[in-house]
């Protein structure tokens, strides 16, 4: 039934949002996702549909079985002959090929410091309080963390992303033997979806955009040279892609093909991706005539991997008019807006209640610049979501020998808590109340303590400071008996604690009445099923989440 429908709205088209993406894709290519993965269903296809030229010529995902078709313009009726295709018993989806473009919006101001890490007004990610605990690099158990970023290439000889570039020791470079059996031949330095190439650099002068963007993610920190990324340390694995939508399946088809051999192999070959960066996109895009891009992030996720995509650089409602990657309804996709420096949402930047999960700064972030080996401003949406790929980066360094394990042991899950204590520890904005799923902008230090707190760790500072109660849940994860929520309170205050489920559903909720000083309240969960919760602490004063684990 979900299949008929999107085929249908495929097929009809008809909204304003369509009517801005006349012509914007691929005139003779078409992607095609089949159930089976055998030769002869190519052959069949090809056979049956011979009067139009179909033709396979490249397979874009192959644990998604997703192969790129061409076909000759002049002899099709192309849209009968979607329709025809989506009748075949061999295919599972079919789609146009979409052009992208990348977010980027043209910005010559100048700054002196990297406002969006630290502002005496406090309208920034506090990630100088996050490097507190973590500066990113290695997980507890010592597995590499990194960050893939899909974008335009990189200039990997500038001086703050050379030591934190990603690299396939696994591949021998230039022996034309694929030796790590990931699918691609010598892909050391990582992988050119646009020329189905092994060299990820930049082609020209005139590209860029990715080297910015991968310096907010992770240029290398602490070194006396330029700037910092969100990560001090991570190792950056750069995918040329974008152009059309082939190319970015291509490209994601690379970052997961990476995970799945680290998964498969317990981190003898492959990599730790944790979460790719797409500052790029199609402008009025529906998530309805893109099917099969939408199906990589819920595939990504079910690896390990989270997603951070840049919504359009336009104020238009992503929700109604559209915008790709922001629409597509993954869990496994978080769609990020672009911030100023004084905490407002950009006028020129999307917005979506369903669509749009929250905000970062964006406008006029000092970082790696595009052009050359120094540093400059940069802006739009391409520069606040490459933020939140970064925060995900940091989060999985925390010293957490629970979370390290959960990262291996059930990846889906890991990518679950991360999404979900980004989600749970922002700041809330008026600018973004009623246009963001959650309402507010990225505060990486929030979300850093937030994860942390399954493995008990107290914000110490914010205690004796004053600021804020201090909560312990233990035993943690928890099987049966008495589970135990310990406070340490500044005042005496009411309090409701409320368990959610990760789809967000409340199971529990109580109220009780938090006496100054120390306390233990026992909490009655045993009637919980097996899985992972989510616990908020709302009092008079502060909201704070805790991530339980019952086993």
């Amino acid at each position: 039934m979900k299949k008929a429908l999107i085929l249908l709205s495929l097929f009809l088209g008809g909204s304003f949002a369509q009517a801005q993406m006349a012509k914007n894709y691929v005139e003779g290519d078409l992607l095609v996702r089949f159930y089976e993965d055998d030769p002869a269903t190519l052959r069949a296809l090809q056979e049956e549909f011979k009067s139009m030229n179909l033709k396979a010529i490249q397979l874009l995902s192959d644990h998604m079985n997703i192969w790129k078709f061409t076909y000759d313009p002049e002899s099709a009726d192309i849209e009968k002959a979607i329709w025809r295709l989506s009748g075949s018993k061999l295919v599972h989806t079919v789609q146009r090929n979409h052009i992208l473009e990348l977010r980027k919006t043209p910005n010559d101001a100048q700054y002196d410091q990297q406002w969006q890490y630290f502002q005496s007004n406090d309208r920034d990610i506090d990630a100088d309080l996050a490097w507190d605990m973590t500066t990113g690099g290695l997980t507890a158990n010592g597995d590499t963390i990194v960050v893939c970023v899909i974008d335009d290439g990189v200039n990997s000889g500038h001086p703050d992303l050379q030591p934190n570039l990603w690299r396939n020791y696994h591949e021998i470079p230039g022996n034309n033997i694929d030796d790590d059996g990931n699918g691609y031949i010598d892909d050391f330095l990582g992988w050119n979806s646009k020329n189905n190439t092994n060299n990820p650099e930049h082609s020209s002068v005139f590209d860029g955009h990715g080297s910015a963007v991968a310096g907010i993610v992770g240029a290398k920190g602490n070194n006396e040279e330029g700037v910092t990324g969100v990560n001090w340390d991570v190792k950056l694995m750069i995918v040329k892609g974008g152009g059309n939508e082939a190319q970015a399946i291509a490209a994601y088809s690379y970052p997961l093909e990476c995970r799945k051999l680290y998964n498969a192999t317990n981190g003898a070959k492959g990599a730790f991706v944790v979460a790719t960066n797409a500052s790029w996109g199609i402008n009025f895009g529906q998530a309805d005539n893109a099917p099969l891009w939408c199906a990589m992030y819920d595939t990504l996720g079910a690896h390990g991997v989270l997603n951070a995509g840049a919504t359009a650089n336009l104020n238009v409602d992503v929700d109604t008019d559209g915008d790709l990657p922001t629409q597509c309804p993954s869990e496994f996709l978080i769609s990020v807006t672009n911030i100023n420096k004084v905490d407002q949402k950009v006028s020129s930047a999307g917005y979506g209640l369903e669509s749009v999960d929250l905000g970062a700064p964006g406008e006029g972030t000092w970082t790696v610049d595009q052009f050359s080996d120094g540093y400059a401003s940069f802006g739009g949406t391409s520069g606040a979501t490459p933020h939140v790929a970064g925060t995900i980066g940091l989060m999985y360094s925390i010293p957490c020998n629970n979370f390290a394990d959960t990262a291996k042991l059930n990846p889906k899950r890991a990518a679950e808590l991360v999404r979900d204590m980004i989600f749970n520890g922002v700041d809330s904005l008026g600018t973004l109340t009623g246009k963001t799923t959650t309402g507010g902008r990225l505060n990486v230090n929030n979300s850093i303590w937030g994860l942390a707190g399954m493995c008990g760790f107290v914000n110490t500072k914010e205690i004796e400071a004053g600021k804020t109660n201090s909560y312990q849940l233990y035993p943690n994860p928890y099987v049966n008996g008495a589970l135990l929520l310990k406070i340490e309170s500044v005042r005496g205050e009411k309090m409701t604690w409320t368990m959610f489920d990760l789809t967000g559903k409340k199971v529990l909720q109580e109220m009780t009445y938090v006496q100054e000083g120390s306390q233990l309240i026992p909490l009655e969960v045993d009637q919980l099923p097996a899985g992972v919760y989510r616990l908020e602490l709302r009092s008079e004063s502060q909201v704070k989440t805790i991530s339980l684990i019952r086993r």
